[in-house]
């Protein structure tokens, strides 16, 4: 048979196991509430914007299907735009290139959006 002493400790140990298993719940819980506190207030903003299509590639083959694309935009910055769909291979053409930013982390994004058709001359 056990001693008081024994059964004591085991259940203190217990009784102390079981409290921080409490308190590690309500710290996970309070960090879900405040992580979507703070997704309630994420903005997401986008802006179209002109650049040109940037011969970047080893071996280019125009009009070839790319998955992204080399843009310098008209500001002066050169991006790496993806491409959701095949998209062709033109470079030294103007495009335009969506670019979503967030206010989370300031992540800016940018998104191939078309190649701007130029009028042709007769």
């Amino acid at each position: 048979m056990r001693t008081y002493r024994e059964i004591l400790s085991f259940l203190l140990i217990r009784e102390q196991l079981s409290l921080g298993w409490k308190i590690g719940f309500f710290i996970v819980c309070g960090a879900l509430v405040y992580g979507s506190l703070m997704l309630r207030h994420l903005q997401l903003r986008s802006v179209d914007v002109p650049g040109t299509v940037i011969r970047d590639r080893a071996d280019p083959k125009d009009s070839a299907p790319v998955s992204y694309l080399t843009i310098k935009l008209d500001n002066g910055e050169t991006v790496r735009a993806s491409a959701t769909k095949s998209t062709d291979y033109r470079p030294g053409r103007r495009a335009i290139v969506k670019e979503v930013r967030t206010n989370f982390f300031g992540v800016t994004k940018h998104e191939f959006k078309s190649y701007i058709e130029e009028a042709r001359r007769e």
